[in-house]
Parts: C-alpha cells; sequence; structure tokens
C-alpha cells in the first residue's frame, strides 16, 4: 500500500486507488444523518479530484506518467475523467470514520484499457536493452541456457527483493539482467494480462503467505542489485538469475498471470506526498 498525501492511497495487488476524505463541518460526536447534503457533494466532489489526480500522476514507466501520455490523447483523457466521475462511492456509515467518504477505482480493466500506451509491444518476444549495456556480442536471450543445477520447473512465480534500493512503483516496469537486457516485462506478456492483473505487485511484506496470492507458494527468489532509470522505476538483478527468470516466465501460468512481486521500502510517507505533487504538476515527464 503506497500513501499519497494525507488521506489517499493505491494498493498495487489489486490496483485499488483510495481516497478518504472527511466532510467538511463535521464533527466526531454528530450522527451521520444530520450532515448536510450540500457539503457530502461537496467532499465526495472533491476526493473524486483527487482521485483524479493520483492516477494522472501514477508513472507508466521510468519515461512519463499517466498526465504525460494522456497529454496528447484528449479523448482518452475525457473518459478516464468520467471513469473517476462514477468511481465507487461510499460512506457515511457504520464503517467509516465519522463524517468521512470514501472513493475508489481500480488501475484494472476499462480504466487500464485507457492509461496503457498502446505503443508498448506486449508479448513481442524482445526484451528492451539497457541504454548503459557495452556493445559486446552477446547470445540471444531467447536461448540463454540456465545456469547449473537452476531447473525452472515447479516454480510458480518470481519474487525480486528490491528492498533499499528507492524504488518508485509503476505500470510497466522491467527487471533486467546484469547482461543488459530486459529479463522479464511487457515484452513477455499479453496486454491483456496486464490490463487485467497489472504487470507486477509490489510489496512491503515478505510473508510467504502474502506473496502466495500473487505467485503461489514456490515462487523464484532473486535480488534486485539497483534500481535503473531517473525515476528508479525498473530493477536490475544478475545475469545468472535473469536467466532464470526469464526461463520461468517465458510462458504459461507464470507470464499469463503476471505472477511476478517486487518486494520494496515501506514508504516514508513525507516523501510520497512530495512526488505526488511535483508529478501532478508534471514536472520530470518526458
Amino acid at each position: 500500500m503506497q500513501p499519497v498525501g494525507t488521506n489517499g492511497t493505491i494498493v498495487w495487488g489489486t490496483g485499488e486507488v483510495v481516497v478518504v476524505r472527511g466532510v467538511e463541518g463535521a464533527s466526531s460526536d454528530e450522527s451521520n444523518a444530520t450532515l448536510s447534503p450540500l457539503a457530502l457533494r461537496t467532499a465526495v466532489t472533491q476526493a473524486r479530484k483527487q482521485l483524479l489526480d493520483m492516477v494522472m500522476s501514477v508513472r507508466i514507466d521510468g519515461r512519463q506518467t499517466v498526465r504525460a501520455f494522456l497529454s496528447g490523447d484528449s479523448d482518452a483523457a475525457a473518459l478516464v475523467r468520467g471513469i473517476i466521475q462514477n468511481s465507487l462511492y461510499r460512506g457515511p456509515g457504520p464503517y467509516d470514520g465519522a463524517g468521512t467518504v470514501r472513493v475508489s477505482e481500480r488501475l484494472r480493466g476499462q480504466l487500464a484499457e485507457l492509461i496503457l500506451p498502446t505503443t508498448i509491444q506486449f508479448q513481442s518476444g524482445i526484451p528492451p536493452r539497457l541504454s548503459t549495456a557495452r556493445g559486446q556480442d552477446a547470445e540471444m536471450i531467447g536461448d540463454a541456457p540456465e545456469a547449473v543445477g537452476g531447473g525452472t520447473r515447479g516454480y510458480t512465480g518470481v519474487v525480486v527483493d528490491a528492498r533499499g534500493l528507492g524504488i518508485t512503483p509503476a505500470l510497466a516496469p522491467v527487471i533486467f539482467g546484469q547482461d543488459g537486457y530486459g529479463a522479464y516485462g511487457y515484452f513477455g506478456v499479453s496486454r491483456n494480462s496486464v490490463v487485467q492483473k497489472g504487470m507486477v505487485a509490489y510489496s512491503v511484506s515478505d510473508n510467504p503467505k502474502v506473496l502466495a496470492e500473487r505467485v503461489g507458494d514456490r515462487p523464484l527468489m532473486v535480488r534486485g542489485l539497483s534500481a535503473y532509470g531517473s525515476w528508479r522505476t525498473d530493477v536490475v538483478i544478475a545475469a545468472d538469475e535473469a536467466r532464470l527468470v526469464r526461463a520461468v516466465t517465458k510462458a504459461g501460468p507464470v507470464a499469463d498471470g503476471c505472477r511476478v512481486v517486487i518486494l520494496v521500502d515501506r514508504p516514508d510517507n513525507t516523501r510520497e506526498s512530495g512526488d505526488a505533487a511535483q508529478a501532478a504538476k508534471g514536472d520530470g515527464d518526458a
């Protein structure tokens, strides 16, 4: 769960974006039934505006945010605003804080179809290359052998431990090997799988029971060595582990289910708030 500001969160496992906002003038001992209808409508409108800002500030990859992408497509931008305008609303009620409203939407399905650029070459089979990679001759990545003793049968997913690297969550991150080539990313999965499930899930917990929901009970565990890109959206892993990741995610249920989790640090609320504010202004977009 990534906090955004003081009352917004993004749950990267499910793709849920949530804003919980207080109703102006409400007190902790006031009955929900006595709240002004105008105050409630105003609170919901403000919450949905914040929800839209949060969605627009989500990073697609290391190059652009959703806002930057939609700036060139007014029709898609209007459809996104319409989805947010009709986002799920709840409260005030017995399960909500006194005088609060909750609005939410998911970065999946119809919304994902609109905010994932069609220019992304999903399932192309052609891994991207790090711009810093050396120009040496290399064997074809798709035919790279597995490490000795590194059989991939039975692995139910992949977990990349990127804690301590300052990773920025994104819709389309890439896991690179130190050989300079992508080991997992858009090039190995279908657009439909990403739209429905998200390319990866992010987690601050390494509890196997928590991770099993996404990667099953026998995931391949690898260690992230560094973050890549100015926004630190991509992860670099060891070359031999990258070969294993390519083999595990090459086809079948792991690729179809996007069964990959990236472990990240527990977010710093202050830093996240600042990053969200900067992204909302469009700073740093390519």
